[in-house]
């Protein structure tokens, strides 16, 4: 055999191909793309509100470690970082709400009960309810103390991922005054817990002397006295002595924390101004002020900061303060006060649909949709003493971001097309695209022409009517309540049952309103309890299926077992005219006797995804036909039945 350099033929040529080997695959290696890298992004091309009504087009922002590093015109380019394209998106500041109230203590009563709603509930409120919204920043103005210190803690280790909070623990106020015999009415457990009552110096002392312990962000005290609407209960509260709310503040300050108060009425905003208070609560509620009002130049003197809360104030007795609300956040805002959004939002059981409302709000005061954004960042983090890390797109700052869809400073109820949310550099939230359901069409069954529903109490009946469903597929329905038509819809639907048009009128409390889906969006226009709409929702291919359990019967002769869905709240509470997503699911069959007649039916259960252990509605549908034939909901282990056929009304032709 050949030899080379003193080594054989073969051997050599072993040893130079191991060594090719070797060779390739060390620069495959080293030539490899590079994996992303987690908390490190750069998001390209993208159209960035700055939060101080500044904005810019086509930049590109580099984010690692909880930090903006790097915003240019210019490409960027980094191997590790996971690229994010944002073309056609906006980036803008996460949100900061300087007023909520995450535990109301309506639901806990002891301790107890209140670590269940933490431990339990709060993670799902928090990822469900509150991120998805863009909402990265909150002060809590009242809740439970041992609460509240416990969440901040687990929030701090990162145990519980959620948005930075701020806290003021229980909140001064006289013996008897709010929140102590409001909040704290139904128990005493979160009477001691959310109130510090007091009527003599020393106890304003100790009481600051436990808050400065226990490591609150700021005071909170209620400076209000007399009538008291709490829910629909009308109760008399005590106002906290001056001399002591003027301790309050001073000593507060003393020990580095600022005070801020919730206040409605005009002349205790001037008390507080002249005592030197540094946050005003809610507002002016009781008279609309000029711009030449002393109490304006007053206010500005006193750089006191300014919370308005306008959303809650649709749920006061007196409507009017709705009213006096916007007009004075127009008039304080035009005088130069500085303003941070706040929403009064009961966390624990609304979603963070308040915020977006406040925006919108505050755009119907007359402020333009990128003046109310910089109210829920730039000024947000001022408010809160943050400013020098947080409510700006720019180098250098805390990352928490809010990626959208669409553009919020056109219009501000763009702010719902959130796409993704950042919270310290990590992605907490990221859009899910809308799902689209194959569904047969739905035939009626022959001769059904209309059905009618009563409620088990007799007291409410829905009228349907079918006549031009087949031909325009249009669907009719009449609410009664005590045999008076209440509210009258006209649906008019895709073969499915998916709505295409909806138009609502309720006379009574003055609401109007069309919508039209097109392009995958839905428009709303008209009024809402008087109130002016004018909204829009991406739904993709999705279903709208405004008329809920009148719709589901196309999905009862389907062969899927599961959808999700949309509808529109017109109810009472505070996610009314919104855009809800549904999960329906088939959950056996069941006989069901109504008026006499034994139905096979389809049991489905439905549930709210954002707050799935809320509520669960049940419903059963002809196995045969698809048509409704009862429903209700769930209690514990309960069905209660809350809807029948009524006699003679029955939905199949007899």
């Amino acid at each position: 055999m050949p030899v080379v350099f003193g080594i054989p033929l073969i051997g050599l040529i072993q040893m130079l191909l191991g060594a090719a080997i070797v060779a390739f695959i060390l620069i495959k290696f080293l030539t490899r793309p590079k994996k992303g890298k987690k908390g490190e992004y750069l998001i390209q091309d993208v159209h960035v509100i700055v939060g101080d009504g500044s904005e810019a087009q086509h930049q590109y922002v580099y984010v690692k470690g909880g930090v903006i590093r790097q915003i240019s015109s210019q490409p960027i380019r980094i191997k590790t970082a996971q690229v994010i394209d944002g073309a056609g998106k906006t980036l803008m500041p996460g949100l900061i709400d300087s007023h909520v109230h995450i535990q109301g203590g309506f639901s806990c009563r002891s301790e107890e009960e209140s670590d269940a709603f933490l431990n339990e509930k709060i993670p799902r409120i928090f990822s469900e309810a509150v991120l998805p919204y863009g909402i990265t920043t909150i002060k809590d103005l009242d809740a439970p103390k041992h609460f509240i210190y416990k969440l901040r803690d687990k929030l701090r280790s990162g145990e519980i991922t959620g948005p930075e909070l701020l806290a003021v623990g229980p909140n001064f106020t006289a013996p008897d005054g709010h929140p102590a015999n409001t909040l704290g009415s139904n128990s005493p457990w979160a009477r001691a817990e959310m109130a510090i009552e007091v009527s003599t110096p020393e106890q304003v002392s100790a009481g600051i002397r436990e808050l400065k312990a226990a490591g609150v962000d700021f005071l909170k005290f209620t400076y209000q006295g007399g009538d008291y609407w709490y829910f629909d209960q009308k109760l008399t509260i005590r106002k906290i002595d001056k001399a002591l709310m003027r301790q309050i503040i001073r000593e507060g300050r003393e020990n580095g924390l600022n005070a801020t108060a919730h206040v409605y009425y005009y002349d205790d905003v001037k008390e507080l101004l002249e005592a030197g208070i540094y946050g005003i609560e809610h507002g002016i509620l009781d008279v609309e002020i000029q711009p030449d009002d002393p109490i304006v130049a007053l206010w500005k003197q006193s750089g006191a900061r300014f919370v308005p809360t306008v959303n809650a104030m649709t749920y006061e007795k007196d409507p009017a303060k709705l009213t006096r609300s916007l007009h004075n956040l127009k008039v304080l805002y035009d005088a130069g006060i500085p303003i941070a959004m706040g929403t009064d939002n009961m966390l624990e059981s609304m979603t963070g649909a308040v915020e977006h409302r406040e925006l919108e709000y505050y755009a119907e005061a007359g402020l333009t949709p990128m003046q109310a954004i910089v109210l829920a960042t730039k000024n947000g983090a001022e408010h809160l003493g943050i400013a020098d890390r947080k409510g700006l797109v720019k180098a250098g700052m805390e990352a928490d971001l809010i990626l959208l869809s669409e553009d919020p400073a056109e219009n501000i109820s763009n702010i719902k097309f959130i796409d993704k949310v950042f919270r310290k550099g990590e992605i907490v939230y990221s859009n899910k695209p809308i799902q689209s359901f194959d569904l047969p069409e739905y035939m009626l069954p022959e001769g059904l022409r209309a059905a009618e529903y009563v409620s088990t109490d007799g007291t409410e009946r829905r009228r349907i009517s079918y006549e031009r469903y087949a031909e325009e597929g249009v669907i009719t329905q009449v609410s009664l309540r005590d045999g008076k038509p209440w509210a009258e819809e006209t649906f008019r639907t895709e073969k499915n049952l998916s709505a295409v048009e909806w138009h609502y009128s309720r006379p009574a409390d003055s609401t109007e309103l069309d919508a039209r889906r097109e392009n995958g969006i839905i428009s709303l226009k008209g009024t809402f309890k008087g109130k002016k709409q004018d909204k829009s929702f991406k739904i993709g291919e999705g279903l709208w299926f405004q008329m809920m359990d009148l719709s589901l019967p196309a999905f009862c002769n389907s062969k899927l077992d599961e959808i999700l869905f949309y509808s529109i709240g017109t109810g009472d509470n505070r996610g009314a005219m919104s855009l809800g997503e549904f999960a329906a699911k088939k959950v056996g069959t069941e006989d069901v006797t109504v008026n006499g007649t034994v139905y096979s039916c389809i049991r489905v259960s439905m549930v709210l995804t954002m707050f799935s252990w809320a509520w669960t509605g049940l419903y059963w549908y002809d196995s045969q036909t698809g048509q409704l034939i009862q429903s209700g909901v769930k209690k514990g282990n309960r069905d209660v039945v809350q809807w029948t056929l009524a006699p003679g009304g029955e939905a199949l032709p007899q």
